[in-house]
């Protein structure tokens, strides 16, 4: 925690937030009572937020607003034609709804983020960011279900085993992932790995690397060069790395160069994380092979594409 302000009493009820927050759910069946929830939660939320409290501190009190959020969701649901009385005659409009401490477009969200409670703890997770009402929003669709090709401004994609499998069968092993959480080692179950709590750019890397980075800026050129400079000191003897074709971009060539092999996809890679199994790309990948045994790379990965020497 990043504030010495912040006292081990706020700390441990910010830790405590999400389980005490389903305590008191469970015990509250009106929109009022959820609504004085919420507004406590937020002001927690301010709080933190203004002490700069940190993630770690931070992420438990968002996980608690939204669960507070999904309880709104559910308690008001949205009512039918009939039930506001607009199921009638040419001129009848309806009586007037009661009032309601939300307008319709935040009521709305709410709704979708009480449908689509069942998958909050995959996305919770799945991610070492602050969980978001907007960011969770966009892994569901307007009909509650999870959306197969809602891949815009998100970074965090986990790569199939088949792949991950692959890069396995050429290094031997897969001793370091720098760029991880724990969902995506269900599959990847490297001997060591790094979570962006742990922050893989501080850590030492060393023996053979699986890394698919941060699909943004300035991550994904980071990690590129950290890789790069453990392969020229020896650090990583072998190393297997995914990035989008971005052929035309600084990183991508550093990393060309570097490497011993290079696989252009036929197709593209189908992307998953924990709201959705697969997504559609907008542009292809590129494996990159650095080490000794790019002949073993190429009788591989020829399975997936063309491969060349770099």
């Amino acid at each position: 925690m990043s504030n010495e302000l912040i006292t081990k009493s706020f700390a441990s009820q910010c830790l405590a937030f999400p389980d005490k927050v389903d305590q008191l759910l469970a015990q509250i069946d009106t929109a009022d009572g959820a609504k004085n929830l919420l507004d406590k939660a937020s002001a927690m939320q301010h709080y933190a937020d203004r002490l700069k409290a940190g993630i770690e501190v931070e992420r438990p009190i968002a996980l608690g607003v939204l669960k507070i959020k999904m309880k709104l969701g559910e308690l008001l649901p949205a009512k039918s034609p009939k039930e506001t009385g607009g199921g009638g005659g040419r001129g009848n409009k309806g009586s007037a709804p009661g009032a309601l401490p939300f307008g319709k477009h935040t009521l709305a969200d709410y709704r979708k983020l009480a449908a689509n409670r069942e998958k909050l703890d995959e996305y919770y997770g799945a991610s070492d960011d602050v969980p978001t009402q907007t960011d969770f929003i966009r892994y569901c669709g307007a009909d509650g279900n999870i959306k197969t090709n809602q891949n815009k401004g998100v970074v965090e994609w986990y790569t199939p085993a088949e792949y991950i499998e692959a890069a396995r069968k050429v290094m031997g092993s897969i001793d370091v992932d720098p760029a991880t959480n724990d969902f995506a080692q269900k599959t990847v179950d490297a001997a060591t790995h790094y979570t962006a709590k742990d922050d893989g750019l501080a850590q030492d890397w060393a023996g053979t690397v699986w890394m698919n980075p941060p699909f943004k800026m300035p991550e994904v050129a980071q990690f590129i060069a950290k890789l790069c400079e453990a392969v020229e000191t020896g650090d990583v003897p072998q190393a297997v790395v995914v990035t989008n074709n971005n052929t035309d971009t600084k990183w991508w060539h550093r990393a060309a160069e570097a490497s011993s092999a290079i696989c252009f996809t036929r197709g593209r890679v189908k992307w998953y994380n924990a709201a959705q199994p697969d997504c559609s790309p907008t542009n292809g990948q590129t494996f990159f092979y650095f080490g000794s045994r790019a002949k073993t790379f190429a009788k591989v990965f020829s399975d997936f594409g063309l491969v060349v020497n770099s």
